[in-house]
């Protein structure tokens, strides 16, 4: 674990990974003080690629008379790079729980004070209202919440169900007769986690070299098996065809049904994720969160947009923008089927707040460990 947090062991997802002490605070970053009336904007939201619905942004300026602008970044590392040099003064932001180590001890996200935030206690699932990485919590509040899973046109795989596997983290090593067509995420956790998933290991924080070693080998084995290619756009590769099996990100799969051809239904989608049933070996959740800018001239504005997200309506029109599901009460799977925001074939693209505190987590690892895990990626990353 990173020096910044103190932590100590539990199991989540049938694995030991670490519960954290609450984050620490520091004099010379105070959360702003409660009763203030909002500042007049414009608020800076500082995001990725189509991340907050429009019609969301539309119904907090009507209702607060600020205007929002959103500037998109295309990595976290850019990001915070961006955010270190002080050159900008955003307001709000949507880093992963792994981002707050460098965020937390850099002093660029400021203390929530959640009398701002009431939508928190009232509309929060219980597992992500007190969050394992965030106790209290004291700087973030839960955005968008996906799995990692398999994704496939059933028109052109007709009879593949990973589900009926032994081993349904083995089907990309089997998927040789759709050669060229498969794809796995360009993301180094994910995809390194799922090579050990295959391999039985359901610690996905590992830093044990010979595990790690062993995924890369099984990663580069795949690029020769099938030309594997790595790839983050499954949202168009999936719809236009040129793509049949892919790992993806389950908002992803939702987001493709926009891309889908004219004429074609939405059934020829589907996801399949491997925490989804009882006896699956397992599956990573992951969020990102919505935080305060310490940078930021609008505090308070900030977060009342924090709240206004996590408001149930809001986040069905936001969750019918960007694919990605938010962990409120009126956003469980069978919900965002009724709403038709999802068709039945996708609805396993969601999650239940059972799958979300079950379900394996990328942590934030020590230097050593994220050491091998770089190398370890960059043997694959050299070959595909």
């Amino acid at each position: 674990m990173s020096k910044l947090f103190h932590a100590f062991g539990f199991t989540l997802g049938n694995v030991a990974v670490s519960v954290l002490d609450p984050m620490p605070l520091y004099g010379d970053n105070a959360a702003v003080a409660s009763g203030l009336r909002p500042e007049a904007g414009p608020l800076q939201v500082y995001t990725w690629v189509d991340y907050v619905s429009p019609k969301a942004i539309a119904a907090f300026q009507r209702k607060y008379g600020a205007s929002v602008r959103v500037t998109t970044f295309n990595s976290i590392d850019e990001a915070i790079a961006k955010l270190t040099s002080g050159a900008v003064h955003f307001d709000v932001a949507t880093p992963g729980f792994g981002d707050l180590p460098r965020l937390v001890a850099g002093k660029l996200i400021q203390p929530l004070n959640l009398d701002y935030i009431p939508n928190l206690a009232a509309n929060v699932w219980a597992p992500m209202a007190d969050p394992w990485y965030d106790r209290g919590p004291r700087y973030t509040v839960p955005y968008g919440m996906s799995s990692t899973g398999i994704s496939w046109r059933a028109d052109k795989m007709p009879g593949f169900d990973p589900a009926a596997l032994a081993n349904p983290y083995d089907a990309f090593w089997q998927a040789t007769a759709v050669k060229g067509r498969v794809r796995m995420l360009d993301d180094q956790r994910n995809t390194l986690s799922w090579a050990l998933l295959r391999n039985g290991v359901k610690d996905v924080n590992t830093g044990d070299k010979a595990l790690l070693d062993r995924a890369a080998g099984d990663l580069v084995d795949l690029v020769g098996r099938v030309n594997l290619k790595f790839a983050n756009n499954d949202f168009e590769t999936m719809p236009n065809g040129s793509v049949w099996l892919h790992e993806s990100w389950s908002g992803a799969l939702v987001l493709a049904q926009r891309y889908l051809p004219k004429g074609t239904p939405a059934d020829v989608l589907r996801y399949w994720w491997p925490g989804s049933a009882p006896s699956s070996p397992g599956g990573i959740v992951h969020s990102d969160q919505l935080v305060v800018l310490r940078g930021g001239r609008n505090p308070v504005l900030a977060h009342l947009f924090l709240n206004h997200l996590l408001d149930s309506k809001v986040a069905l029109e936001s969750f019918a923008f960007t694919g990605f599901q938010q962990p409120l009460r009126g956003s469980e799977p069978a919900a965002l089927v009724r709403a038709g925001l999802v068709p039945p074939n996708l609805q396993s693209t969601g999650l239940t707040q059972d799958q979300v505190a079950a379900g394996l987590v990328n942590a934030p690892l020590s230097e050593a460990a994220t050491a091998l895990w770089q190398d370890a990626w960059a043997r694959v990353k050299a070959t595909a």
